[in-house]
């Protein structure tokens, strides 16, 4: 687990709020719940490997990358297609490559497994579960209890008082 210490750019103070964007990289990584909301990209493939360039990979090193985490998700036959032209589902699996790839230290995950069958869901839950024992503190915001139960994650549940 990374130590809060990790997080702050040498360059920074421990205030957030004056990072820039380029003193998250690698840092911290969102999955949003609207993935269309976080695509960059022209392609599919080349989505998964901004992450990975933009924290120096080479572009073999990237793509490398780029095409085991889409071989994983089942979405390799994509991979000169637009993201916007994927299903619900699909989209939702990009966006959990695309962050997986760079490999921040700290993930956030809003719905990550919405709109996904057995199959790919049973592979977003080994790469998320992968992602936490190499040291990644994983975040997430879900309403799916196997999910939790799979990763076997403390669960904080967050409700209005009356």
């Amino acid at each position: 687990v990374c130590m809060a210490d990790d997080l702050v750019p040498p360059h920074r103070e421990n205030n957030v709020i004056t990072w820039k964007s380029r003193d998250l990289l690698g840092r911290i990584g969102m999955v949003f719940q609207e993935p269309e909301h976080q695509f960059a990209a022209s392609t599919v493939r080349d989505e998964v490997a901004i992450g990975p360039k933009s924290m120096g990979k080479t572009d073999e090193e990237a793509y490398s990358i780029a095409d085991r985490l889409l071989e994983r998700l089942n979405l390799s036959r994509f991979a000169k297609a637009n993201p916007f032209t994927l299903s619900g589902g699909e989209k939702r699996r990009l966006s959990v490559a695309s962050m997986l790839a760079a490999a921040p230290k700290v993930l956030v995950m809003d719905e990550p497994t919405f709109g996904q069958d057995f199959t790919t869901w049973t592979s977003m839950v080994q790469l998320i579960a992968g992602a936490r024992d190499q040291g990644c503190a994983v975040i997430m915001i879900t309403h799916d209890e196997p999910l939790i139960e799979a990763l076997g994650a403390r669960r904080i549940l967050v409700r209005e008082e009356e």
